[in-house]
């Protein structure tokens, strides 16, 4: 079993995360770390080295892919991306990870993908245009994604759903944009986050589209807080050939039964939902073809 979208932050930035962000100006990850104006608590979990690890092996996964967050400062990028790095490298057996990059600096941006096999990377994102402030048709993502055809690493997306419930720190994303950029670069894999943002369940016709073509794949990250129960089921039948399994942990997924970050209860309930016939795929196969360079053989 592979879990293809988590996060890990330093412990120094567990200390204080408020603090930590005011200070590089990440205004967004700031507001989902501290004091909520609903008084609940962030669902934000920081777990250590060993914590993360001790969780994988209570879930039964074998291997994690961290993805980078969507900073709004590249210099946050660079630091977290470097913390990241020595974590993946110190378990080369069991951690992969994506930097973390900002595409509105798309020159930046551009040189970490390609520095990025170097650092221990085997991919780029996840980036979020409402946050970052950057445009799917703009040349800061266009650098980016060239960068990221010519190293062949794949690319994360994160997609919000455009409708459904409001809640804290939910923001809108262009996921048409966002599309017809994966349309646009045929030769470059996108993995789309959170289901394609649930367009899987609320736009079936534009998903169906998009995942005819064979550089799509989607995780289903977050899935208890923003889809519907029967979407393991449903999304995984409708396309076994891009369906990826992923967390997002140390998400807060239960937040009504566990008071800390925990990997084992969504792991168990994707188990206990994809079909069987679909398994191998959605837990491993698709994202090892996912990460593969596109002139590699399977």
């Amino acid at each position: 079993m592979i879990d293809a979208h988590t996060h890990f932050y330093p412990e120094y930035v567990s200390e204080n995360p408020s603090k930590w962000a005011a200070e590089r100006g990440e205004t967004y990850w700031a507001a989902l770390v501290g004091p909520r104006p609903d008084g609940k608590r962030s669902l934000q979990g920081f777990p250590d080295e060993k914590k993360f690890l001790d969780d994988m092996d209570a879930a039964g996964v074998e291997r994690a892919v961290i993805q980078g967050w969507y900073w709004e400062n590249p210099d946050t990028c660079d630091e977290i991306n470097r913390a990241v790095s020595s974590f993946a490298a110190g378990h080369s057996d069991r951690i992969s990870a994506f930097a973390a990059v900002q595409p509105a600096f798309g020159d930046r941006a551009a040189q970490t993908a390609k520095r990025a096999r170097e650092a221990g990377f085997c991919g780029i994102g996840e980036i979020h245009d409402g946050v970052q402030k950057f445009k799917y048709g703009a040349g800061g993502f266009e650098k980016l994604a060239e960068a990221c055809l010519s190293e062949g690493l794949p690319l994360c997306v994160h997609l919000t759903e455009r409708g459904g419930r409001n809640y804290h720190g939910k923001v809108a994303t262009d996921s048409l944009a966002a599309f017809e950029a994966a349309k646009k670069f045929r030769g470059l894999n996108f993995i789309f986050a959170h289901w394609l943002g649930n367009a899987l369940f609320d736009d079936a016709a534009a998903a169906a589209e998009l995942c005819s073509q064979n550089n799509v794949f989607f995780d289903s990250a977050a899935s208890p807080l923003i889809s519907p129960h029967n979407a393991w089921e449903a999304a995984v039948s409708a396309f076994p050939d891009s369906a990826v399994y992923g967390s997002d942990y140390p998400l807060r997924l239960y937040p009504k039964k566990f008071i800390a970050e925990e990997m084992k209860t969504i792991a168990d309930e994707s188990r206990e939902n994809v079909p069987r016939k679909h398994k191998k795929a959605f837990f491993e196969e698709n994202i090892k073809i996912a990460l593969k360079r596109r002139n590699e053989k399977s």
